[in-house]
């Protein structure tokens, strides 16, 4: 019984899977910042720059996969609960792409992913 108590190998998984964890959160939140910007600046460059096909030409649509919100008081950038607890139950990632679902079951973003039956 006192082995038991003092064998301590699962403890670094379990804090390496909390900073693993925490990483991942930190990345998803800065991507969420700063990948929407960047990628209106690439946009912004794509449909400046001529191309060598007319279609090519044009600004490229971006899109959120978080939601986030300006406090207006500090302007601070938040989460945004709001829009997040508004699409409770409904398609949020498709909406946000840009890609949305027309009611019919495998269109909008899930249309795009088919697995193998």
């Amino acid at each position: 019984m006192r082995k038991f108590f003092s064998n301590k190998k699962g403890q670094g998984l379990v804090e390496y899977g909390l900073i693993i964890a925490g990483v991942a959160l930190v990345c998803a939140a800065a991507i969420s910042l700063f990948g929407h910007k960047t990628a209106d600046l690439v946009a912004a460059t794509a449909a400046v720059l001529p191309g060598a096909h007319t279609d090519d030409n044009g600004p490229i649509v971006t899109g959120k996969l978080i939601e986030t919100a300006q406090d207006g008081t500090t302007s601070v950038i938040n989460l945004g609960t709001g829009a997040i607890i508004a699409a409770n139950g409904q398609e949020r990632l498709g909406p946000n792409l840009g890609v949305a679902a027309t009611g019919v079951d495998g269109s909008g973003f899930g249309g795009l992913v088919l697995e193998a039956e």
